[in-house]
């Protein structure tokens, strides 16, 4: 993996999310669609760096960094930007209709963009792109990329076959999430790479992600216990665990 190309696009994504440089207003209603440009540049440089495969089941930690964050900017775009049934921001108006049905009417529009925008740039960008800073030194990063990725797979299945009805998202998750999650974990337990606690770790992982990212939104946004502030850093943090995280082998 080319640890350059890793370093630099994990400062310019840390840079336009985080630094006052005036980007944010841009940010807030774009980030989706940097993410979209920025994937092929990513997979691109997974495949120049990738590792000779001896086997057909070898893994390649770096390539695989790669294409699990690409195929999570790709997500974004069909959540965030345009789903399949040309509805824009479709997610936004998901979250927040759940929230008003929930809590009421009065509670639509608590979860702004900018709100949107910080859980996905302090949670998701910061454990892919450190998945592709580490690899392919740590293997651990990158299974829990697949591991949120398949939590959160499961869970757009799932509203699909309860509302028998499109959820947006729904198609990168089949198309993407599922089939990338599933090789990743194979492939890396197949090698050797990873024990099945390892695999379940990450999977753990990418459960409790999900349970921090709308436990910590009701708990901050909705009903203000605690400061939105303190709920982005914990996404960060979270996002970041899995890089300074070593399970031990069984």
């Amino acid at each position: 993996m080319n640890s350059l190309f890793a370093t630099v696009s994990l400062f310019v994504f840390f840079g336009l999310a985080w630094l006052p440089l005036g980007q944010q207003v841009f940010m807030v209603d774009h980030w989706m669609k940097v993410g979209a440009f920025v994937a092929p540049i990513v997979v691109f440089f997974g495949f120049k760096g990738r590792a000779a495969a001896s086997s057909p089941w070898s893994v390649d930690i770096g390539l695989m960094a790669c294409l699990l964050t690409a195929a999570y900017l790709g997500h974004q775009v069909e959540e965030h930007w345009v789903d399949f049934l040309g509805r824009e921001y479709p997610l936004y108006d998901y979250l927040n209709g759940l929230i008003a049905g929930l809590f009421g009417e009065d509670k639509y529009g608590v979860l702004d963009r900018s709100g949107i925008f910080y859980v996905n740039a302090g949670m998701v960008w910061t454990a892919g792109f450190l998945a592709i800073l580490t690899a392919p030194r740590r293997v651990f990063p990158t299974l829990a990329m697949a591991g949120i990725m398949l939590v959160n797979a499961i869970a757009h299945v799932g509203n699909a076959l309860v509302t028998t009805s499109y959820n947006s998202g729904l198609v990168t998750s089949v198309v993407l999430f599922l089939p990338l999650s599933v090789v990743v974990f194979a492939a890396a337990h197949r090698s050797g790479a990873a024990t099945t606690r390892t695999l379940a770790l990450a999977i753990l992982w990418g459960f409790l992600a999900h349970v921090i990212l709308f436990a910590g939104l009701f708990a901050s946004v909705v009903h203000g216990l605690v400061p939105v502030r303190a709920y982005y850093i914990c996404l960060i943090v979270w996002g970041v665990l899995p890089s300074v995280f070593r399970p031990r082998a069984a």
